[in-house]
């Protein structure tokens, strides 16, 4: 069934998942007694709340996205810029490709950034008719949750000031024993250490930095060690209780059959989150007057 929620009615649903939530188990503990894992399991609580009620997919934004290869030195060699819309459609949220190194696509990349919409219109109608969460989550999926974080013991670090949130430190690791693996990313995360920041007033996620320990072996048709992998992923929040991706970078050291090293550090930036009509573009019909047939390159934001 087609979740159809009013803007009040995803706010008031929010909060009131969130205060419950909040509330069971720890109606007597003020917020400063608050231990790292109550802390973590309130903003997993809201995250969870948030993503139940497809509530990202009542914002479109616009995103810029940096590939830069490096050298065995570290210098630059070669950087691919690409421009994205990233709207609501057919009621869960799409990227859309419009732009390369400065350029409209031309007639080819068109044609298939409709047939990836066309794609994910049949995978969203599908999960509908299945009952499923509607957003079809790009693989390996990471998202903050606790599918990602029950495998981590934490500890509190500090409160400190992050963009005009005041926010509680906490520093994640793996527990000791069998951590879960279902599929290949989770050797990666397994193996992973890092600091969350959670803002004190709403329990939102304002920032999340991880660092992976030591190489990671995998086989995913090449053989190939994934090493000195770190990176970074921040929120702002764009609305009340609804928090939205601002800026991601990840830098890759990747070695394929002990031969080629390839080095990354990929850049993603999101901006103008703007609520809009579920009717703008939820018909799955794209109104070029108002998506994204008008909109033009914009030079890469660093």
């Amino acid at each position: 069934m087609k979740m159809v929620l009013s803007r009040s009615g995803i706010l008031i649903s929010l909060m009131a998942w969130i205060i419950v939530a909040a509330a069971a188990g720890e109606s007597d503990t003020p917020t400063g007694d608050l231990s790292a894992q109550a802390i973590v399991d309130r903003a997993i609580n809201r995250a969870e709340a948030q993503h139940n009620l497809l509530a990202d997919a009542k914002f479109e934004s616009q995103v810029f996205m940096s590939i830069q290869s490096l050298d065995d030195s570290g210098q630059v060699t070669n950087t691919e810029l690409t421009s994205y819309h990233q709207y609501p459609l057919h009621g869960a949220l799409f990227e859309e490709l419009i732009a390369k190194d400065g350029r409209v696509l031309n007639a080819q990349e068109r044609n298939t950034e409709e047939r990836n919409k066309a794609k994910f219109i049949r995978e969203v109608e599908k999960r509908k008719k299945r009952g499923m969460h509607l957003q079809p989550e790009k693989r390996p999926g990471i998202r903050f949750g606790n599918q990602l974080m029950r495998r981590y013991r934490l500890t509190m670090l500090r409160s400190e000031e992050v963009g005009r949130h005041r926010c509680w430190v906490i520093a994640f690791e793996p527990k000791e024993g069998e951590l879960p693996v279902q599929e290949m990313m989770d050797h990666a995360l397994n193996q992973s250490t890092g600091t969350l920041w959670v803002a004190q007033d709403d329990y939102g996620l304002v920032r999340l930095d991880f660092l992976m320990r030591k190489p990671f072996r995998y086989w995913a048709g090449l053989l190939a060690v994934i090493r000195n992998t770190e990176g970074r992923l921040d929120f702002q929040r764009v609305e009340p209780n609804i928090w939205m991706p601002t800026n991601f970078e990840l830098k890759l050291d990747l070695n394929v059959m002990v031969v080629k090293n390839i080095r990354r550090i990929i850049t993603k930036k999101w901006a103008d989150y703007k609520r809009v009509s579920s009717t703008i573009y939820g018909s799955g019909r794209h109104d070029h007057g108002q998506g994204s047939g008008n909109l033009k390159p914009q030079p890469w934001r660093s």
